[in-house]
């Protein structure tokens, strides 16, 4: 799953980032120039974003961001074999910042210091930031990451439905407004929003039928995806915590609605 959340984020941030890192990480404005994200030196996976920046004012430097859902206890090596790597081809400064999206406190280490060397990156909560912070923006795929920040107290139905009106009035057209409410059910699951988010996406869609098309979608796309019926399985369980019913759970993963049910049992008797 986290793999599927990492090629969401990659979706969604491909053409905003830049905006992102200035309101989020403090990065200055200026010339942001995307770096291959594959390294080739390294077993670890392929990055999150690595962006060549050069401010209005100042010297160039190497943008590396990873956006994290769960706290891992291997985040400060992984960022220390990133920033070697990244210095090693680019020949630059290298700031890094964790970004991390879940639904608990962050807490991963984020500084190491041994007797010849110190290193850290920063560490960064989504939830420090008010929804308003996205929720203001003209790009769609900026307005998804509103679901991930701060509701500053505000019911959570309610921040749903400012969310997907958002999104009907940016969307250019039908076809992007599936695409961006199927996104933002997607992400919804890491905050337990979920079966909000999509029953707030049912009122206010009403030119499209989410169940019928755009989740119809997204259980061709992961079986594409994933080709296997344990990861089907996996999405199953997930949209079941979900409160999503079994018909909509069958339809997304491709499941029979039989195996739909054993699974729903499992989660109800613990296993």
């Amino acid at each position: 799953m986290a793999q599927d959340y990492d090629k969401i984020f990659r979706e969604v941030l491909r053409d905003i980032f830049p905006a992102v890192a200035q309101k989020v990480l403090g990065i200055p404005a200026g010339h942001y120039q995307p770096l291959p994200a594959d390294l080739q030196y390294t077993s670890e996976r392929e990055a999150d974003q690595v962006w060549l920046v050069t401010p209005e004012a100042g010297d160039p430097f190497v943008l590396h961001c990873e956006f994290q859902t769960v706290n891992d206890k291997r985040m400060l090596g992984r960022m220390l074999l990133y920033y070697r790597f990244l210095y090693y081809q680019q020949k630059l400064p290298v700031y890094q910042f964790v970004l991390y999206v879940g639904r608990d406190r962050a807490q991963m280490d984020f500084e190491w210091k041994a007797r010849n060397i110190t290193f850290s990156y920063q560490l960064v909560d989504l939830k420090a930031f008010p929804y308003q912070t996205f929720l203001e923006s003209s790009r769609s795929e900026e307005v998804l990451m509103a679901v991930l920040a701060d509701f500053g107290g505000e019911p959570e139905a309610v921040i749903a439905d400012k969310i997907v009106a958002k999104l009907g009035q940016l969307a250019h057209g039908q076809l992007e407004l599936a695409q961006r409410t199927l996104q933002l059910v997607r992400l919804a699951v890491l905050r337990n929003l979920g079966k909000t988010v999509f029953n707030a996406a049912q009122k206010m869609a009403l030119n499209i039928d989410i169940t019928e098309d755009a989740l119809y979608q997204l259980g061709e796309q992961k079986g594409k995806e994933e080709g296997k019926l344990e990861g089907k399985e996996e999405t199953a369980l997930n949209m079941l915590k979900e409160g999503f019913p079994e018909a909509i759970v069958a339809r997304v993963t491709q499941l029979p609605a039989e195996r739909v049910a054993q699974l729903k049992q499992q989660l109800e008797a613990g296993q």
